[in-house]
């Protein structure tokens, strides 16, 4: 099962896979549980546990740290799709690759962003990268849950067979000759974001048609956080399209 908190995740749950929802938790004080979630729960047949602080904790697994924002749900699994789904991509517009990332709140970060702008899908590695954790999804504040998500095995051949879909691969990189606002992005666009500190291996780097670099920088700070600089991205990318 999967555990998911705070009030924008557990509606964005309820929006996209309500069927999937197997428990609730609310906690209880000195004001009556929201409505809202208590209507939730009565619409998709789910009667809601309402429970003291330590109680609410405890099941829900969290500590006093977690904003948890007193609900909690508990899901079956989500999906997570594979190389040999890449297929039901063929109708995509725009995909979002991560080259070992490692880091579970820029995951978060780079979800949340992909779900505001649109992108169909995030693509990252099965090794050497972190998962979906319960830290990335309650980061992501509900976005793990408006975009498909594949954890593939080698990445160099997820990219190739994005190309036979038609997709044109953009690498970003500091090393990239043109900066996004002078690049014509194609109608069915790769972002390959890289790893924190690192960027992209070399290898992923020459499987890209081009690479992209974000304007700014100076000696000793070349670079951008992977999280703002995949935002600062699809911001362009959008902005160009519109």
């Amino acid at each position: 099962m999967d555990i998911v908190y705070g009030k924008h995740s557990v509606r964005a749950v309820f929006m996209t896979r309500p069927e999937d929802v197997r428990r609730m938790l609310l906690l209880s004080g000195k004001m009556e549980p929201p409505e809202e979630f208590l209507a939730l729960a009565r619409k998709h047949g789910i009667k809601p546990e309402i429970l003291p602080w330590d109680k609410f904790l405890k099941g829900g697994k969290m500590t006093d740290s977690d904003n948890h924002q007193g609900v909690c749900i508990f899901t079956e699994p989500r999906t997570i799709l594979d190389e040999y789904d890449l297929g039901s991509l063929a109708d995509a517009k725009s995909v979002l690759v991560l080259d070992q990332i490692t880091n579970p709140q820029n995951l978060g970060t780079i979800l949340r962003n992909a779900a505001f702008f649109g992108v169909d899908a995030v693509v990252f590695l099965k090794n050497r990268a972190v998962d979906v954790t319960s830290t990335a999804v309650r980061v992501a504040v509900g976005g793990a849950e408006f975009v498909k998500i594949y954890r593939v095995t080698n990445l160099a051949r997820a990219l190739e067979k994005m190309k036979e879909l038609g997709f044109w691969v953009y690498g970003l990189d500091e090393r990239g000759e043109k900066t996004l606002a002078q690049t014509e992005f194609a109608e069915k666009a790769v972002f390959v974001v890289g790893a924190e500190g690192e960027g992209l291996r070399l290898r992923t780097a020459d499987i890209c048609d081009v690479l992209v670099r974000i304007p700014g920088g100076r000696p000793g700070l070349e670079s951008l956080n992977a999280g703002v600089a995949t935002a600062v991205a699809l911001a362009e990318l959008f902005r160009n399209r519109t």
